[in-house]
């Protein structure tokens, strides 16, 4: 079974930062058995043997292609809006709604792309197939912007930028795990650790120089959209030697038909279909699929639908956070952006996002978290951290729809966009808060074999709050910018207030499945002997 890997630009940051307190996956040895390792006598010359093994060539060629990768898709998204809105002579509206809809396929499509890598082709050849459509994207785009054409290709540039979502999406969910593979379990357990390590180092590096070297290249060209693509294009090319360079070294891979999202959706269909039928004759609804679906695979249903519950009211969250590439853009352009006599672009001032995310992970683990541990004797639970992330995400907004109002009254250029340093401050806290506590909680609650399918559930929360942007755009329910400002917030409130009330009536289970999932999965864990999680 393979990982669901979306790689939220937040855990990708964390779990870098945070690799030695929260590690990749740390099973207690005197405790549990290594994944694949059944005899702790042969641990010794396993050791000398991992000694022996270098790090495989396979995961450099895998790193380089994913940073070419990162940095291209995210050089898109970066200068999106202004693209739409400039260049195309779209509202700022239907900017705001296209960027978000190219956000969902991207975020929505690692799903499809985990089915055929672990059902059907692999991570290898499905990274292959989808590199094409990422091409033809680059191509059409590219042409699309070329100055000398004076016809209308917006057509052309929709598909093609629908083709690079797509693309970048079904690649997302097997980069991580076409590397993971290479290594030779568990004799190279700790190869793998730092590979992840590596990997979301490579990423976090990737997405910060994307929005601070794109956004220059727009400006120092003129607008010149062709040149821009053209850049992302070179890096894109860059991204597709280096992996078919990899091709030669990668291992070959099986793959098992019975993927494991496809059974708990049978599962629960096959369930509410006899629920329907009112052929139920159990106490619980989902108990009517026994039968078809083993006991214990059900049970383990059941305790995933648990914990999904709790995600219901926080995809308000991820429709925040996904308004630094187009709403607070935008709010950028109405600022006087000048840094110490140097001119920023206003799509580089959300760099400032990542950069406080960067400073503050480390800070609140390594410095707020022992503190409060010391004074008061106690630790933050996750959900308490959940409900005060949204609140601080709440906050960002109201900090914005502030400083829109006050731009309304000024005149143009007149206030510093140093005054969205508050907004993008409690927007990342919200991220330390919420996102990362958030998954952690997630897999110490559900069993082993449904980890994977949390982690997808997870991520399609993001999809699901590019899409409510999108909702609250087209509808037009807000008279001004400052209004829908606080509309979201007001929105994040009463999200994280009926989570609040859900978490309170969340009944911890009193056995956890005692087995260490494979190293494969990515837990955010703590050593409670050693430090508190957040």
């Amino acid at each position: 079974m393979k990982l669901w890997k979306q790689k939220d630009k937040l855990l990708v940051t964390a779990l870098y930062l945070q690799n030695k307190s929260l590690p990749i996956l740390q099973a207690k040895e005197k405790d549990t058995p290594s994944y694949g390792t059944s005899n702790r006598k042969d641990l010794p010359e396993k050791c000398d043997q991992a000694r022996q093994l270098k790090y495989p060539t396979a995961v450099y060629l895998v790193l380089g292609s994913k940073f070419f990768e990162s940095f291209a898709a995210n050089g898109v998204r970066s200068i999106l809006a202004l693209y739409l809105r400039d260049s195309m002579n779209l509202s700022e509206s239907l900017s705001t709604t296209v960027l978000h809809i190219f956000n969902f396929f991207s975020q929505f499509c690692p799903i499809f792309g985990a089915i055929l890598a672990d059902s059907y082709f692999g991570n290898a050849k499905t990274i292959f197939y989808f590199l094409i459509f990422y091409a033809f994207g680059f191509v059409g785009i590219i042409f699309a912007t070329l100055p000398f054409i004076k016809v209308s290709l917006e057509i052309i540039s929709f598909i093609s930028l629908f083709l690079i979502s797509v693309g970048n999406g079904n690649i997302r969910a097997c980069i991580t795990s076409l590397a993971a593979i290479q290594f030779k379990l568990p004799e190279q357990k700790s190869s793998l650790q730092k590979y992840f390590s590596h990997y979301y180092f490579v990423y976090t590096m990737g997405i910060l120089l994307s929005k601070i070297i794109t956004p220059s290249i727009r400006g120092l060209s003129g607008n010149c959209y062709a040149m821009v693509f053209g850049f992302l294009a070179v890096l894109f090319l860059g991204c597709w030697i280096t992996f078919l360079i990899g091709m030669f070294f990668y291992k070959k891979e099986e793959v098992n038909r019975q993927n494991i999202l496809v059974q708990v959706v049978g599962c629960i269909w096959y369930a509410l279909w006899k629920y329907i039928k009112k052929e139920n004759v159990n106490a619980n609804w989902l108990d009517s699929s026994i039968g078809r679906y083993s006991e214990e695979f059900v049970r383990d249903v059941r305790a995933f639908l648990r914990v999904l519950r709790l995600y219901l009211p926080l995809p308000i969250y991820w429709a925040l956070l996904a308004q630094q590439d187009s709403s607070w853009t935008f709010q950028a352009t109405k600022l006087d952006t000048t840094l110490f006599g140097w001119r920023l672009e206003p799509d580089q001032v959300k760099a400032m996002g990542p950069l406080l995310l960067l400073l503050m992970i480390p800070f609140w683990q390594n410095i707020v978290v022992p503190l409060i541990r010391r004074t008061t004797g106690c630790q933050i639970s996750p959900l308490f951290s959940v409900a005060l992330g949204g609140v601080a995400a709440a906050l960002s907004f109201i900090c914005s729809g502030i400083l829109e109002v006050q731009i309304n009254k000024s005149a143009p250029l007149s206030i510093s966009f140093a005054w969205q340093i508050p907004q993008f401050f409690l927007l990342m806290m919200g991220e330390v808060l919420l996102s990362i506590p958030g998954l952690q909680f997630s897999f110490t609650q559900a069993p082993a074999t449904m980890k994977s399918v949390l982690t997808a559930s997870w991520f399609v929360n993001n999809a699901i709050g590019n899409l409510i942007v999108v909702l609250i755009t087209e509808l037009k329910l807000t008279s001004s910018q400052s209004c829908e400002y606080f509309l979201y917030s007001f929105l994040m409130i009463c999200g994280i207030t009926c989570f609040t009330f859900m978490a309170g009536n969340y009944d911890t289970p009193a056995q956890v499945s005692p087995d260490p999932p494979p190293e494969k999965y990515i837990i955010l864990t703590a050593d409670k002997d050693k430090t508190a999680s957040v």
